[in-house]
C-alpha cells in the first residue's frame, strides 16, 4: 500500500513490491495472477483500512448534520494513515484511463459518497432538519470535491521539499468543519420547523 501511495500504479512494479515484501516475483505471481489483482487488493484493503481507522458504525439514523460529523471523524481518523490518503491521491489519475484498474474503483467510489450525501440529506428534509430548497446532489459533489481537495493540498503541504508548505498547509477537518457550518446556517432547521416561503 505504502508503495503504490508514494509511486502510483504505474511507477511501482511487481519487482519492486516482492523485494519490499522480502518474496520473489514467482511467489509475489504465486498469491497474485497479476499486478492488475494485486492492485485491486490494496484498493480494498485501502477502503477496509479507512473505515477502520474512523472507528465508523452505522449511518442509518443518523440526521445529516450527523452523519457529516461521522465523515469528518473518518477523515480525522484517514489523516493518520498517511498512505491511505496517497493512495487515494496517486489513483485519482485513473479517472482519465477507462482501462486503468483503478478506473471502475475510483468511478464507484466517488458516485458513493455523492450519493450518500445527498440521500441523507433528502432524509433531512423529509423529517425536517434541511430545508426543502437545498440543492443536495450540487451540495453533495461540492462537498466530495471540497474534501479531495483539501487531501490533495495536504498531502502537497507535508511532503518533504513541498513547494508551498505554508500556504498549503491544512488540517483538512478544519476547513470541512467551516464549510458544514455554513451549510449548516444555510440549509438547518430546528424539528419540526414550518418552511417559510420567500
Amino acid at each position: 500500500m505504502a508503495l503504490f501511495g508514494a509511486r502510483g500504479y504505474a511507477g511501482t512494479s511487481l519487482a519492486r513490491i516482492a523485494a519490499a515484501a522480502d518474496i520473489s516475483k514467482a511467489g509475489l505471481l504465486h498469491h497474485f495472477s497479476s499486478k492488475d489483482a494485486l492492485f485491486a487488493k490494496v484498493l480494498e484493503r485501502r477502503d477496509q483500512e479507512a473505515t477502520l481507522a474512523a472507528h465508523h458504525g452505522d449511518q442509518e439514523g443518523l440526521d445529516p448534520w450527523e452523519h457529516l460529523e461521522r465523515y469528518v471523524e473518518r477523515l480525522e481518523g484517514s489523516v493518520q494513515r498517511r498512505e491511505l490518503v496517497a493512495i487515494y491521491a496517486a489513483t485519482s489519475v485513473s479517472v482519465l484511463d477507462v482501462q486503468h484498474p483503478a478506473h471502475q474503483w475510483m468511478a464507484e467510489r466517488m458516485d458513493r459518497a455523492v450519493e450518500s450525501f445527498e440521500t441523507s440529506f433528502e432524509a433531512g428534509k423529509v423529517s425536517g432538519v434541511v430545508d426543502p430548497g437545498m440543492p443536495s446532489r450540487l451540495v453533495a459533489r461540492t462537498l466530495v470535491a471540497l474534501c479531495d481537495g483539501l487531501q490533495l493540498q495536504w498531502l502537497c503541504a507535508t511532503t518533504p521539499g513541498a513547494a508551498a508548505p505554508d500556504r498549503l498547509g491544512t488540517s483538512i477537518t478544519e476547513e470541512i468543519r467551516l464549510y458544514v457550518q455554513g451549510l449548516k446556517s444555510q440549509w438547518g432547521r430546528a424539528h419540526g420547523a414550518p418552511h417559510v416561503q420567500e
